[in-house]
C-alpha cells in the first residue's frame, strides 16, 4: 500500500472514530435528559423498568431459621451489606419489631422450599438504603404491629430498588411506601388488602415503574405516584380510587397503558379510576379499559381520559411502549395466573379469588382476622 493510500486509510478511520464518539455521546445525553438508567446488566434476567439497575448483593448467604433473631435468621442476614441471601427453610417469619435492611441486598425467596417464604407482624425497611433486590418474598404487616404509622415495606428515599413476584398485604399506614425514592421498580406483585389507612402504594421522586400487578381492595393510592411514571399491565380491582396523583405541585410524566380496571362491591364510583389528576400532569393513556357493571364477566370499555391531565400524543419514556406486550385483557389474564409470589399461598388465593368473581365479591377491611383464613387471617405457610 503506497503512502497516499495508507493516509487516505487512516483518515478515514479517524472520521469513524469521531462519528461513533459523536453517536455515543447523542445517546448518553438522549438517555440521561429522558431519565434512563444507563445499565451495564440487569438486576435479573427479565427484570425491566428504572428498578432494573439496582445490583443487590453477591457475598452467599443462606437463612437458615425461621426464628425472629439469632445466627441463620432472616434479620441476620440482611444486617451486613453485598449479600445474596438464600433460605433453606420455609414458612412465616414471625417478627416482633421491624427489619432495616442493609444496602446491596439481594432476597431470592424462589430458593425457599415449598411452599416458600414470607414475613408477618412487622415492617421490612428500606429506608435511605440503595440497591435492594427482593424477588418471590411475602411482606404481611397486619394488626399485629402496634405501630400504626409503619408500612409493609419501607423504602423511603431508598434508590435503585426492584421488588418482583412480591406479596405485599395488610399494611397499615401503606402496604409500600417510597416517599424520596429514585428508580424503583415493583413488577408482577399482589398489593392487597390494605389495613389501617387502606392505602395501597405512595411514591414521589422516581422515576418509577408499576408493571404487571395486582392491586386488590384498597381506598386509594393503586398507587399514589408523584413521579415521572410508568404504569403498564397492572389490574386494579375493588377500588374507591385507583391511580392517583392527588393534585400535587409537581410537573410529573405518566405513561398509562393497558390497564384494567374492576368495580367491586366496594367500588362507590367507577370513574374514580384516574384520582386527583389535574393540569399540572402530563399522560399518555392507551389500551386502557374499566370495567365498571359488576356483572361478573369481563367486559370493559375504554378508559383513557386521564383527570384534566395534559395529553400527550406519545410515550413520555421511549421503553414504555416496548413493555406493553399485552392487551388490558391479555394483562388480566397474566395477572390472575402469575402475580404474587409463588407457590400460591392461601392468603394470595383469596385475593385472586376475589377477583375473580369480576365485581361480585371483595371488601376493603380493617383487619386481617375478616378474611376467614386461619393463623388470625395471616393463613399458613
Amino acid at each position: 500500500m503506497n503512502t497516499s493510500a495508507r493516509l487516505l486509510r487512516y483518515e478515514r478511520i479517524l472520521d469513524s472514530s469521531r462519528t461513533m464518539a459523536q453517536l455515543m455521546y447523542l445517546l448518553v445525553s438522549l438517555f440521561l435528559s429522558l431519565g434512563l438508567p444507563l445499565v451495564s446488566a440487569l438486576a435479573f434476567p427479565g427484570a425491566v423498568g428504572f428498578g432494573s439497575v439496582a445490583t443487590g448483593g453477591t457475598t452467599p448467604f443462606v437463612v437458615t431459621s425461621l426464628a425472629d433473631s439469632g445466627t441463620g435468621t432472616f434479620r441476620d442476614a440482611v444486617s451486613v451489606s453485598g449479600r445474596n441471601i438464600t433460605f433453606a427453610v420455609s414458612g412465616y417469619i414471625n417478627l416482633a419489631s421491624p427489619v432495616s435492611l442493609s444496602s446491596s441486598i439481594t432476597v431470592n425467596g424462589q430458593t425457599a422450599p415449598s411452599p416458600g417464604v414470607g414475613i408477618m407482624g412487622r415492617e421490612i425497611s428500606a429506608s435511605d438504603k440503595s440497591n435492594i433486590i427482593i424477588r418471590n418474598f411475602r411482606m404481611r404487616q397486619g394488626n399485629l404491629d402496634s405501630d400504626t404509622g409503619k408500612s409493609a415495606f419501607n423504602m423511603g428515599h431508598a434508590s435503585n430498588v426492584i421488588l418482583d413476584h412480591c406479596s405485599v398485604e395488610y399494611g397499615v399506614w401503606d402496604s409500600i411506601d417510597a416517599v424520596g425514592a429514585v428508580n424503583v421498580t415493583v413488577s408482577n406483585s399482589i398489593i392487597a388488602l390494605p389495613i389501617g389507612q387502606q392505602f395501597g402504594a405512595h411514591l414521589e421522586t422516581g422515576p418509577v415503574t408499576w408493571y404487571r400487578n395486582l392491586w386488590v381492595s384498597a381506598h386509594n393510592r393503586q398507587p399514589l405516584t408523584k413521579a415521572n411514571s410508568q404504569y403498564i399491565n397492572n389490574v386494579v380491582y375493588n377500588y374507591q380510587a385507583a391511580y392517583t396523583v392527588a393534585n400535587t405541585g409537581g410537573l410529573f410524566s405518566h405513561d398509562i397503558i393497558n390497564n384494567y380496571f374492576i368495580a367491586g362491591p366496594s367500588t362507590t364510583s367507577a370513574n374514580d379510576d384516574y384520582f386527583q389528576i389535574n393540569t399540572n400532569q402530563k399522560a399518555f393513556a392507551s389500551g386502557n379499559l374499566l370495567d365498571s357493571n359488576k356483572d361478573g364477566v369481563l367486559n370493559g370499555v375504554a378508559a383513557n381520559t386521564i383527570g384534566s391531565a395534559v395529553v400527550l400524543t406519545s410515550p413520555w419514556n421511549p421503553t414504555s411502549q416496548g413493555l406493553a406486550t399485552l392487551s388490558a385483557a391479555a394483562a388480566y389474564a397474566s395477572v390472575i395466573a402469575t402475580a404474587g409470589a409463588s407457590p400460591r399461598d392461601q392468603v394470595d388465593a383469596f385475593v385472586v379469588s376475589t377477583v375473580q368473581s369480576l365485581g361480585k365479591t371483595g371488601a376493603i377491611i380493617t383487619n386481617q382476622a375478616s378474611t376467614g383464613l386461619g393463623n388470625n387471617g395471616y393463613g399458613t405457610l
